[in-house]
This record gives C-alpha cells, sequence and structure tokens, in this order.
C-alpha cells in the first residue's frame, strides 16, 4: 500500500512540474488566440495586403536592444499606416493593448518568438519579462511615434528614408 501511495505521489508531482513549466507558453498561447490570432491568423502568417506576417520575421528584432524594445511598444501602443515586410506592403491598423498585463505582454511576445520565429532567434536570445516589459512600456508613445521607432530600425546604415529594408522583419 504505501509503495502505490508513493508512486501516486511521484506522478502528483511530475504532472505539477509539467503543468507549471507550461504555464507562460499556455498562457502566452491564451493572449495569441483572444487579441492577436484574428488580425495575424492562427499560425502567425498574417493576411495579405493588411496584416503582416509574424511567422519567420520578428524574430530578427531580438538582435538589438531597440528591436526588442519596439516589439513591447508596438503591442502596447499600436501603430498606422503603410510598411513593407517581407517585399510587400502592408496598409493596416495595429491597435494598442494597453489592457494587457506586463505579464501578458511578455508572454505573448515569447510565445510568438519561440512557436513561429525559434529558427531565426539569436543564439543567446533572452525571453522577454514582465519587468522589462513594464520599463518598455513607461514611456508611453503615440501611433506616430512607434512608427519613427519601426522606420529607424528598419533603415539601414546610410539608405535613402523611402527605401524599403532588406530586413526580413514585421
Amino acid at each position: 500500500m504505501k509503495r502505490r501511495k508513493d508512486r501516486w505521489s511521484i506522478l502528483i508531482a511530475a504532472m505539477l512540474i509539467l503543468a507549471l513549466g507550461g504555464t507562460a507558453h499556455s498562457s502566452g498561447a491564451r493572449v495569441f488566440a483572444a487579441n492577436c490570432a484574428v488580425c495575424h491568423q492562427n499560425h502567425g502568417q498574417g493576411v495579405p495586403g493588411t496584416y503582416p506576417s509574424l511567422a519567420g520575421t520578428v524574430g530578427s528584432y531580438v538582435r538589438s536592444k531597440s528591436g526588442r524594445a519596439y516589439l513591447v511598444q508596438v503591442v502596447s501602443f499600436g501603430m498606422n499606416g503603410a510598411i513593407v515586410s517581407r517585399g510587400a506592403e502592408y496598409n493596416g491598423f495595429m491597435q494598442p493593448w494597453t489592457q494587457l498585463s506586463d505579464a501578458d505582454i511578455s508572454a505573448v511576445l515569447n510565445y510568438i518568438l519561440d512557436r513561429f520565429n525559434a529558427k531565426i532567434l539569436p543564439a543567446d536570445f533572452k525571453p522577454y519579462t514582465a519587468a522589462e516589459v513594464k520599463y518598455l512600456r513607461a514611456t508611453h508613445l503615440s501611433f506616430d511615434q512607434v512608427r519613427a521607432e519601426r522606420d529607424a530600425i528598419m533603415k539601414p546604415a546610410g539608405a535613402v528614408a523611402s527605401a524599403p529594408s532588406a530586413m526580413k522583419a514585421h
């Protein structure tokens, strides 16, 4: 009888560890499904001409400090206007998700990066934390300011401002 009880204890402990280990990923998946998938679709592939793909694109942003900040800013504060991503033009509207908590934003960004961008993440990639998101959201930006941040990131050194960037990102 004691041996059976020990097995159950081990099984329950293992299930708890697995459940807790998947909490951040499942939280990010829930936030994505409830808020992002309607525009960017279930697999992050976007809608041609309106909403760009998140898959295989936004992972390149985390290579720089300003790119990491931009991802938090665009989710937090939104953006408007035409953009070019992978050579295609998109003219949609990214609404601000100010109602999402810092933990929600870190979870959804980590989900998008892990689920749809794992192959292009830098080897030293560190997942977002709620504390990092809180810090990056402290300065509230307008749509135009977020757009200016994106433009600055996308503009290669010495390029003409109107030329689309070769960087494959959203």
